[in-house]
C-alpha cells in the first residue's frame, strides 16, 4: 500500500477556523461536523431523497458508518436481482424504510426496514414491458453464472464473448433511471428512454405497488431546430422553489411537479454526460464546453450575468481526443459538486476538467467573484477560483467528487489498457488487464483561495467506478476495490487515506460488483450497493 501525505497536511488537519457559529472545519474534530448543504424542502425528509444524497451532490452524510472490517459470508449479503441499478433513493413511511430502485427496464420497490431487503413490486417503464419480462431473476442468474465461469477461466476472449451476451439483458441502456428522487410528498421521479421522465406513486403505503401517474417526453412540442440538437436525458434534480430541472445533451428543461414544461434552454452543440447540482440561487450544469450557473427568472431559464447566472469555459479536449484517451465523457466526466455551506467563507462548485495534459480539479466561484480576485495563470476565466492537477488520473475523472467540509476526494478513472467494449472493460480490468488505481484527497484553503494536496492512496482499484460515501461521524470514506481480481469494500481514514477497515466479499462471484453505483450507509451501518446483476444489502456486523 502506498500512502502519500502532503507535507503541510498534518498541520492543516488540526488548524481550523472555529467560532461559536462558524463551524466549517475541513475535518471532523471530536463531535464537530462541518456545515452540510441546506436541506431542500421540496425533497422528502430523508438522508437519501435523491441521487448523490442531496441537492449539492456531496455524497457525504453525518451518520456513522461501520468501523470494523471482516470476511463476509453469503448470509451477510441480501440481494434483489436487477439488470442494473446505480442507487436506490429512500423514504420512510411510519416505521418502514422504502427504497425505489430505478434501473434499466423499470423501478423496483423494496422494503429495507430493520435488516430486511424484500421486493414489494416492480413497474416496467412504458414501452419496456416486453424487455422486462424477458429479464427474469432466472435470466440474471444465468448471466452471473456465465460471467463467473469466464472470470475463473482467466481467458480474456471468453470474458469478452460473455460480456457481449450479457449486454443483451439491457446494459446498453444502463443510463435509464440513474438519476432519480422523491419529492416532499413521496412521489418518485426517474428518467428513462431518450428524453422521458416518469412520475410514480405508491400512495406512501408500504404494501402497495408502484403505479405510474404521468410520463412526459421532453422533446415533444419543441421547434425542429432545438429537437435535432437534443440527445439523451442524463440528469435531474429538484430546485429550491419546487420545480424539476432535467439536463440532456443540448438542452436544460424546467418542468413543474406535474411534468408540465415551464421553459427550455437550448445548448446546441454541447454534450452533457452528467447530472446537475442545485442550491437556493441556481442550477449548476457542466457541458462539454462550459460550466454554467443557470437561474430561473420566473419566466425563463438564463445564465446571463444580468439575471444572476454566469458561464465559464474550462480546459477540454476534442471528442476524438477524449475517446482516444479512454474517456467515457466529452468534457468533464463529473457531476458538479458544491462546496462551502452556511457561514463557510468560500462557496464553490467543483468538477474535474478534460485537460489534454492531464485532468485538473477545478473550483468555480458559485456567487459573486470576490472583490480584488485576479484570474489565475492557466485558467480560462476569473470565475475559476483555482485548479490543480490530479496526480492519479490522466483523463477526466468519471466518479463525481466527494465533499465533506473543505475536503474533496477523487477516484482515478484512467484504465491503463482498456478494451473498447464497455461491459468488457469492467469485467477485464483488475482481472486480465490493469484497473484504474488510486484515490486522492485535496483540501480547500479559504485564506489563499486555493487547493492543497492532502493524501494519495494507490491501493484502491476503481474498476467499478463506484461513487464512495463519506461519513462525517466516523471520519471515513468507503470505497469499492478489487484484490487479485475479486471484490472488497474498504473504509479509508478521511484525514490520512489509510485503510482502517476491509470487508471481503464471500467468494469470487461477479455478483458482488458495484459497477457505476453510489454507495449508501443505512441507519444500522449496513451498506446498500447497486451495480450490475443485483442490489445488495451488506451486513457489516458492527
Amino acid at each position: 500500500m502506498k500512502i502519500t501525505l502532503a507535507p503541510n497536511f498534518i498541520i492543516s488537519v488540526f488548524v481550523c477556523t472555529l467560532a461559536t457559529t462558524n463551524v466549517f472545519a475541513e475535518e471532523t474534530i471530536g463531535s464537530i461536523i462541518p456545515n452540510m448543504p441546506e436541506r431542500n424542502p421540496w425533497l422528502i425528509d430523508s438522508v437519501y431523497p435523491t441521487s448523490h444524497f442531496n441537492s449539492a451532490q456531496t455524497d457525504s452524510v453525518t451518520m456513522a458508518g461501520p468501523i470494523k472490517g471482516r470476511k463476509l459470508t453469503a448470509a451477510d449479503v441480501k440481494i434483489v436481482p436487477t439488470v442494473f441499478t446505480s442507487n436506490p433513493t429512500i423514504k420512510h413511511v411510519g416505521d418502514e424504510t422504502i427504497l425505489f430502485a430505478s434501473g434499466v427496464n423499470g423501478i423496483h420497490k423494496i422494503i429495507a426496514t430493520g435488516e430486511s431487503l424484500r421486493e414489494v413490486s416492480f413497474m416496467p417503464y412504458p414501452g419496456s414491458e416486453a424487455q422486462a419480462a424477458r429479464v427474469t431473476p432466472e435470466a440474471i442468474g444465468v448471466a452471473i453464472a456465465a460471467a463467473d465461469a469466464a472470470r475463473r477461466s482467466m481467458n480474456e476472449a471468453r470474458i469478452l464473448a460473455v460480456s457481449k451476451k450479457i449486454e443483451e439483458l439491457g446494459y446498453k441502456t444502463m443510463i435509464h433511471g440513474y438519476y432519480n428522487f422523491f419529492d416532499k410528498d413521496g412521489f418518485h421521479y426517474a428518467l428513462f428512454g431518450d428524453a422521458s421522465i416518469i412520475k410514480t406513486t405508491d400512495d406512501n403505503d408500504p404494501k402497495k405497488p408502484i403505479l405510474p401517474l404521468k410520463v412526459k417526453n421532453l422533446a415533444e412540442g419543441l421547434s425542429p431546430e432545438i429537437t435535432k440538437s437534443i440527445g439523451r436525458v442524463f440528469g435531474a434534480g429538484m430546485t429550491y422553489d419546487g420545480n424539476i430541472a432535467v439536463v440532456a445533451s443540448g438542452a436544460l428543461f424546467l418542468v413543474d411537479r406535474d411534468l408540465n414544461v415551464k421553459d427550455t434552454l437550448a445548448l446546441p452543440g454541447e454534450s452533457i454526460c452528467n447530472s446537475i447540482a442545485v442550491d437556493k440561487t441556481g442550477i449548476y450544469v457542466v457541458t462539454s464546453k462550459r460550466m454554467l450557473k443557470v437561474v430561473y427568472t420566473g419566466t425563463k431559464l438564463s445564465y446571463d450575468d444580468a439575471d444572476g447566472g454566469w458561464q465559464s469555459e474550462y480546459n477540454t479536449v476534442s471528442d476524438k481526443e477524449a475517446w482516444a484517451a479512454g474517456s467515457f465523457s466529452r468534457g468533464s466526466g463529473t457531476t458538479p459538486t458544491l462546496m462551502g455551506f452556511g457561514d463557510a467563507p468560500d462557496k464553490l462548485v467543483i468538477i474535474a476538467d478534460a485537460d489534454k495534459n492531464g485532468t485538473n480539479l477545478v473550483a468555480f466561484w458559485r456567487d459573486q467573484i470576490p472583490e480584488g480576485f485576479k484570474q489565475k495563470s492557466g485558467t480560462k476565466s476569473a470565475r475559476i477560483a483555482d485548479q490543480i492537477r490530479i496526480d492519479i488520473s490522466k483523463v477526466t475523472i468519471e466518479v463525481s467528487a466527494g465533499v465533506l467540509g473543505y475536503g474533496v476526494s477523487v477516484n482515478n478513472a484512467t484504465y491503463p489498457n482498456p478494451v473498447r467494449e464497455l461491459y468488457g472493460r469492467f469485467m477485464t480490468a483488475g482481472v486480465t488487464r490493469p484497473g484504474p488505481m488510486g484515490v486522492q484527497k485535496f483540501t480547500w484553503n479559504p485564506k489563499t483561495h486555493s487547493f492543497e494536496k492532502a493524501w494519495v492512496n494507490m491501493e484502491v482499484d476503481n474498476t467499478d467506478l463506484l461513487v464512495p460515501v463519506i461519513s462525517a461521524k466516523t471520519n471515513m470514506i468507503y470505497v469499492a476495490t478489487k484484490v487479485n481480481g475479486d471484490y472488497q469494500f474498504l473504509g479509508l481514514d478521511w484525514s490520512t487515506g489509510k485503510v482502517k477497515a476491509r470487508w471481503v466479499f464471500p467468494d469470487d462471484s461477479r455478483v458482488w460488483n458495484t459497477i457505476c453505483g453510489i454507495a449508501i450507509i443505512l441507519d444500522d451501518g449496513d451498506f446498500l450497493l447497486g451495480g450490475y446483476f443485483s442490489i445488495k444489502r451488506v451486513n457489516v456486523g458492527n
